[in-house]
């Protein structure tokens, strides 16, 4: 019921922002940073706090938890309504069409991350206040990424630029594994000596 009242909520918001577009591709572009940034922040602590509360002082904060995972949920609603704003004319769909595809796909998502939720419990074999935190926690991570990146795709879609052109692959090569080489460092760092596990 829920996820179908979600899936509606994309029908009227894309029904009621069709006659204001320029304007609200407009807000998204001008405070995108400023909206991720905000939300990343709320995701990561409570995270963090979700795990620590729990490895430290055995507290179930899981519900407190589940409000700041609610947070976000405007600024999701408006990236898929401006989502649709900006793909429908590329595809050749109608605004409207094109929302009952994506509506359709959001209610099926929810609907089939519900019911798998149980199952991932089971096979991670973690209490759920542990998976919820680190659930947050990379969602938070999703949110800084996005922060950071989508600017300068915005920008670079603006201003196309020339071919990159790459002097030798070695060295390319080279700092991908030195990168994977840190990760595995301080992957095995972290495992030694931390809470969060």
């Amino acid at each position: 019921m829920v996820s179908i009242g979600y899936g509606t909520g994309v029908l009227i918001l894309t029904e009621i922002s069709s006659f204001f577009t320029e304007q609200i591709t407009d807000l998204i572009y001008t405070y995108n940073f400023e909206f991720f940034l905000i939300m990343a922040i709320i995701m990561i602590l409570a995270g963090l706090f979700t795990i620590r509360e729990y490895k430290v002082f055995e507290r179930n904060t899981t519900a407190a938890t589940c409000m700041a995972v609610v947070a976000p949920c405007p600024c999701c609603f408006g990236s898929i309504i401006v989502s649709i704003m900006l793909v429908a004319p590329t595809v050749g769909l109608g605004l409207m069409d094109l929302s009952l595809v994506v509506a359709g796909a959001l209610v099926l998502t929810i609907v089939l991350t519900y019911f798998l939720s149980n199952y991932l419990i089971k096979f991670i074999n973690k209490p759920y206040p542990i998976v919820l935190g680190n659930f947050m926690f990379f969602l938070g991570i999703y949110f800084l990424l996005s922060a950071l990146f989508l600017p300068n795709i915005t920008a670079m879609i603006q201003n196309p630029m020339d071919a990159i052109s790459i002097s030798s692959p070695y060295s390319l090569i080279g700092a991908l594994v030195m990168v994977l080489v840190v990760i595995a460092i301080g992957g095995l760092i972290s495992r030694r000596n931390s809470n969060f596990n």
